[in-house]
């Protein structure tokens, strides 16, 4: 399940890689013959040996010595390379123990032992992640002076030992050293000699050797970090190729989906991999529930597959029950590890839901929920290892889950949000082609007074919030034709929306909102009526939103045919202006600090104001008469006399 967890020092570092770091002059700097070795399963694996007879003459001349062309010792050799095994095998298993015990200290340790003839053997660990994948073994020195008496006398008794001698080392676990014989006692008398040459065991080869040991470990521990690194790059890719476009609809999302889960279960090794959320479409709705978009590994009974894209859901879950952060969210490893005992509770069986799912999904390892806001949860559910035997995922793992969950989020919501605000494109679009439902009611009447009218009751709510209405750009008097009913719903929908968005102007001599109306400079049959005001900035997604149409339209006539007292949508304000010919703009900026309305500065309090919004009206001062794109004057009437087969206006009949 985790590659950049190995088991085995030859999976971050080459057997030619590791004779070439010890072979640069290590034996003479240690004056020590050194041997590298590995667990393999229940195996000692021998991965780097390096024996140079000027590092231990005893040994080399024991092992490799000759005489008339044949072996000096015959089965020296033999029964030094098992020694070595048990002594590793020894060390190994011993080192490990230390490890476990206390896996969090960075102090090294040593196992000492003696080899078969009495020569002192040292083993260093190499450690990686808190486990002990090999071990480097030096020494062949005298852990004190009285052992060479004792060599002396082994080295004596070489091809000497009589039965009870060997029944008795055997009984005492030792190896006899019979089985190695002397070629003759010349050979025997040369190995006597070597013993008064080899050195004592001192603190220079435990230092060197646990310097030469921690380097191996530092370079272990540095390609743990690439392999894990590659490999969680080449996780995170597969969740969605580069080459490979998200979809904006909603089959081809969840088809994604159901291909990023399966790539991402099969590159994590584990039994299953389950996605809860929210359809495309429901995208945002807070009271819909989160039901299971995609799963890969769960198993299905029958040969019908189990359909997840039927109306009623095969599984819910209820995102309060589940153990999370504050706001429903599980953002760090160990909320996730210890998430999964909350699915008891939080999964919801429906009818369709098949046998053993859910006793499955509360056997997870690992439980992700980014977080995204209120109506945009997704919830991850990662099983368990999928080979037998393997390592659960711990803390300093889960980094890796949290970051796919991220990413699997984040390109699922973006796919989903940008397929909505498309819809509501293609929707807006389809209204601005309705035709007007009924006639317009055309009067003539003085659009100042229809805004002071609109103009009293919110300077009432604004006078309570220190907000003021500056109405100097008003004319006095200003007679237009449009329909007033029409006019005065807009009329309010502006003034209640720039009154909800005002702050107080910091200038005492500037209002917070500003109302004027003045003629367009190239059409001047066109009046501009303008609502400066100052308050929060925005941007185009703020301005978008302003005309998403309703869920429900309050602004139509209840069952009892009265209108109701809410103003009406800007989606229903921009359709009552284009009814006349006319459209609404919302233009923004950002202002600097303690700038006003007008430009000024706020010298006393230095707060900064965001910026200033203006809500302009634009719409024809009369309603046209003709068609658009239709030309006027006498040519036109003689044109259209002339089509209709009548004179034109003026010719005799």
């Amino acid at each position: 399940m985790w590659p950049y967890r190995p088991g085995k020092l030859t999976e971050l570092l080459g057997r030619d890689e590791l004779s070439a770091l010890l072979a640069r002059g290590m034996t003479e700097l240690l004056g020590s013959n050194l041997l590298l070795v590995e667990a393999d399963g229940e195996e000692i694996e021998v991965l780097c040996a390096i024996d140079e007879p000027t590092a231990s003459p005893f040994c080399s001349l024991l092992r490799h010595g000759e005489e008339n062309g044949a072996a000096a010792f015959a089965g020296a050799d033999a029964a030094c390379r098992s020694c070595e095994k048990r002594f590793a095998a020894r060390a190994l298993r011993e080192l490990k123990t230390g490890a476990d015990a206390e896996p969090e200290t960075d102090q090294e340790s040593h196992f000492r032992a003696r080899c078969h003839m009495g020569l002192q053997e040292l083993a260093a660990p190499i450690i990686v992640e808190n486990g002990v994948l090999a071990v480097l073994i030096a020494g062949r020195r005298l852990a004190a002076k009285d052992d060479r008496s004792r060599i002396q006398k082994r080295v004596g008794k070489l091809g000497k030992l009589t039965q009870a001698e060997k029944r008795s080392m055997e009984e005492a676990g030792n190896e006899a050293v019979a089985p190695i014989l002397p070629a003759s006692e010349e050979s025997r008398a040369r190995l006597n000699d070597e013993i008064s040459r080899i050195p004592l065991l001192g603190s220079d080869l435990e230092d060197e050797v646990t310097r030469a040991a921690a380097t191996l470990s530092k370079m272990a521990r540095e390609r743990v970090l690439a392999a894990r690194q590659a490999w969680e790059l080449g996780v995170l890719d597969s969740l969605a190729p580069e080459a490979t476009a998200i979809p904006f609809r909603r089959g081809p999302i969840l088809n994604w989906l159901d291909s990023a889960t399966v790539r991402i279960r099969r590159a994590l090794g584990i039994e299953f991999l389950t996605v809860f959320g929210r359809l495309p479409e429901s995208i945002g709705k807070t009271k819909t529930s989160l039901q299971l978009l995609s799963q890969d590994g769960l198993p299905q009974e029958g040969e019908e597959e189990v359909s997840l894209r039927s109306e009623n859901a095969v599984m819910r879950l209820d995102l309060d029950q589940l153990a999370a952060g504050k706001d429903g969210s599980v953002e760090n490893a160990s909320q996730g590890l210890e998430a999964p005992s909350s699915l008891i509770g939080a999964l919801q069986a429906t009818p369709s839901s098949p046998d053993g799912w859910k006793d499955l999904l509360t056997k997870s390892s690992f439980i992700a929920s980014p977080a995204t806001g209120k109506g945009l949860e997704l919830v991850f559910a990662f099983g368990p290892p999928e080979a037998a035997g393997e390592f659960t995922p711990a803390e300093k793992d889960c980094g890796l889950l949290l970051k796919a969950a991220r990413s699997l989020c984040d390109r699922y919501l973006l796919a989903s949000l940008e397929s909505k605000r498309r819809e509501l494109s293609r929707y807006e679009e389809k209204m601005k082609k309705v035709k007007p439902s009924g006639p317009l009611r055309l009067q003539r009447f003085d659009v100042r007074k229809l805004l002071d009218t609109c103009l009293e009751p919110m300077r009432e709510l604004g006078s309570g919030r220190d907000i003021t209405f500056g109405t100097d750009g008003l004319p006095e008097r200003l007679m237009m034709e449009a329909d007033r009913g029409k006019l005065k719903d807009v009329f309010d929908c502006i003034l209640s929306r720039t009154l909800d968005m005002a702050r107080p102007n910091p200038e005492n001599d500037s209002p917070s909102i500003v109302v004027s109306i003045r003629r367009d400079k190239k059409i001047r049959g066109r009046l501009i009526f303008s609502f400066d005001v100052i308050g929060r900035f925005l941007n185009g997604r703020d301005r978008r939103e302003l005309f998403i149409p309703p869920a429900a339209k309050e602004a139509e006539e209840n069952k009892d045919g009265k209108k109701s007292s809410e103003p009406i949508s800007f989606k229903d304000a921009q359709q009552n202006i284009s009814w006349h010919k006319g459209r609404l703009k919302v233009e923004s900026e950002r202002l600097g600090d303690g700038i006003g309305s007008k430009g000024g500065r706020d010298r006393s309090k230095g707060k900064s104001w965001p910026g200033r919004t203006v809500f302009a009206i634009e719409i024809p001062a009369r309603p046209p008469r003709f068609k658009p794109g239709r030309k006027t004057g006498k040519g036109a009437d003689k044109r259209t006399a002339k089509k209709r087969g009548s004179p034109p206006s003026g010719a005799n009949s």
